[in-house]
């Protein structure tokens, strides 16, 4: 019984983290079907997306991304901001 409810209590900490996963795989997805690659991003633990869109990367190309991102499930909120740095292109 004593695991039972250890198990109920902990339940909502793996939910949480999946949320931050699936967000994250499902921005991952997007940016690179768009081309956008050069971009940092990171999800919390109720799968809210932060982006920073690198240099190189045009405004129409950010507006078409943001667009995308919003129709994904997984992701519950988006943050972003365009920075005057190279980030590495993600892979």
């Amino acid at each position: 019984m004593k695991r039972l409810v250890a198990l109920a209590l902990l339940l909502p900490g793996f939910v949480r983290a999946d949320a931050a996963a699936d967000a994250e795989r499902a921005a991952e997805r997007v940016l690179v079907e768009a081309n956008v690659l050069h971009v940092y991003f990171t999800a919390n633990d109720a799968g809210r997306l932060t982006l920073l869109f690198g240099r190189q990367v045009a405004n129409w190309q950010i507006e078409a991304a943001l667009r995308a991102l919003e129709q994904e499930a997984a992701i519950h909120g988006i943050t972003h901001a365009r920075v005057d740095t190279d980030y590495c292109p993600i892979r």
